[in-house]
């Protein structure tokens, strides 16, 4: 198969993977934050400035029910990325 071929299914494959997920973390996040409720009130605000300046990845640190959910929005994420990096390599126009 041509690359450029490739590169034409690869692009919107991995854009649309990458913002499949981002809607995944926004689930896991607004589905696991209930757990947080078990840290005393001094470092909950540890807690939440983690998740503040992390953009919630420390929601996995956190959370522990979330751990298993990573590997998701880990494969969906980084396999965007390398299929929209592998596109934009492939493909004539830069």
């Amino acid at each position: 198969m041509n690359t450029h071929l490739l590169g034409l299914y690869f692009l919107p494959t991995g854009i649309i993977m990458m913002c499949l997920g981002g809607l995944w973390q926004l689930y896991v996040m607004l589905t696991e934050s209930y757990t947080l409720n078990r840290y005393p009130d001094k470092k909950l605000v540890w807690v939440v400035a983690a998740l503040f300046f992390s953009f919630s990845l420390a929601i996995y640190w956190f959370a522990p029910n979330a751990r298993k959910k990573g590997l998701l929005f880990v494969l969906l994420g980084g396999g965007g990325l390398l299929l929209f990096g592998l596109a934009r390599m492939w493909l004539p126009w830069r």
